[in-house]
């Protein structure tokens, strides 16, 4: 650990002991995110469930700035000086990231949920693989279904009986046809050129990592363009950890990275992904898939899966842009209900509300 490390952490400790002071509010709950000033996606729809019951104090703190400047380092410690009295003092806790304070300051009395930012995981991360601190402290993970009981036992260190199968919250919408009419709709009038064309989604996940730097793989959409004729549009969308913004000149490659990846599932006819955990999201609309991964073996090998991909997922797996274009221009079926049921139990559109009821039991028992 570096000297700034060890500093921040010493005035962390100290500024614990005077929150430990502090008595734990039962009708308050905390929302943490550290990627974004503003809450999103499964934590936002939380939110906004349970300030309709108005029953509860509801906290917020976010965080979304680069912590390499001096300033922003400060900031960063301000900020979880702050968390650690908004987390010590709240009954129940929601994050969607992996959290140093949780894992390091949190007290016996409170109970975390984490709702992570991912709806699967065919990639291992957390504990499963090396990391800068160990993850502790987590009382309950958030799951689709049973399948995820081990994986997320060892990512997240939790119990069996932590892991908690009421569905993300964010995939509700997915099975709702208004919403997907009205998704379509918004993407027409946006985007002229996607209304009676074919529309491919490109969404790979990144590779590497923090310290050596996220890349993605080189896929030519140019070259699959011209196999597959006029009547097709590739419309793309990178993780967000990745700065790359284009993947050819011509009009109908489209950048998406600004849109909101269910929005693109509604209008697109075929996703080409790789271990991108939209895979599971996409599923729940039962279109086809194909799966652009010629690091296959190495990535196995170096960072491993939480799942057996040859055997499992619902596609051709491709190795190179040759075998993307026969993929998509061939008519093999694959049997996607098979893969939904396996990591879906729900898909009623109820997630959001499971999740507040379960809220709603720890908040009413004692400890």
């Amino acid at each position: 650990m570096g000297i700034k490390k060890i500093i921040i952490n010493i005035i962390l400790k100290i500024a614990n002991i005077f929150v430990l002071r502090c008595s734990i509010k039962q009708g308050q709950i905390a929302f943490i995110s550290l990627e974004s000033n503003q809450l999103e996606s499964d934590l936002e729809l939380i939110y906004q469930e349970l300030k309709k019951e108005n029953k509860y104090s509801l906290k917020m703190v976010l965080i979304n700035y680069n912590k390499k400047s001096l300033i922003n380092n400060f900031l960063y410690m301000l900020n979880c000086i702050k968390q650690i009295y908004v987390i010590n003092t709240s009954k129940v806790v929601l994050i969607t990231d992996n959290n140093y304070v949780i894992s390091n300051f949190k007290r016996p009395g409170v109970k975390v949920i984490q709702v992570w930012h991912a709806t699967g995981a065919i990639k291992k991360f957390g504990n499963a693989i090396k990391r800068e601190y160990p993850i502790k402290n987590y009382d309950y993970v958030i799951a689709n279904s049973d399948y995820w009981k081990q994986p997320y036992q060892e990512a997240f260190n939790v119990s069996e009986q932590g892991v908690i199968i009421t569905g993300m919250p964010r995939v509700d919408h997915l099975v709702d046809p208004y919403y997907l009419t009205q998704a379509k709709a918004r993407m027409y009038s946006r985007y002229p050129i996607l209304k009676g064309k074919k529309v491919i989604l490109y969404a790979p996940t990144f590779r590497g990592n923090i310290y050596q730097g996220f890349k993605t793989v080189d896929f030519d959409a140019q070259a699959v363009l011209n196999a597959l004729g006029e009547e097709y549009v590739i419309i793309f969308k990178f993780h967000p950890l990745l700065l790359k913004t284009t993947l050819s000149d011509d009009s109908r490659v489209i950048n998406m990275n600004h849109e909101n990846t269910h929005d693109l599932f509604a209008v697109c006819d075929v996703l080409i992904s790789d271990f991108s955990s939209i895979i599971f999201d996409y599923s729940l609309l039962n279109k086809p898939m194909c799966f652009f991964v010629p690091d296959l073996d190495e990535y196995i090998e170096t960072l491993g899966c939480f799942v057996d991909y040859r055997r499992v997922m619902p596609g051709a797996i491709c190795y190179n842009e040759t075998q993307v274009i026969a993929a998509l221009q061939g008519n093999k079926k694959y049997d996607i209900k098979a893969f939904r049921d396996m990591f879906f139990k729900y898909q009623d559109g109820h997630n959001t509300q499971r999740i507040v009821m379960f809220i709603d039991k720890l908040i009413n028992t004692k400890n």
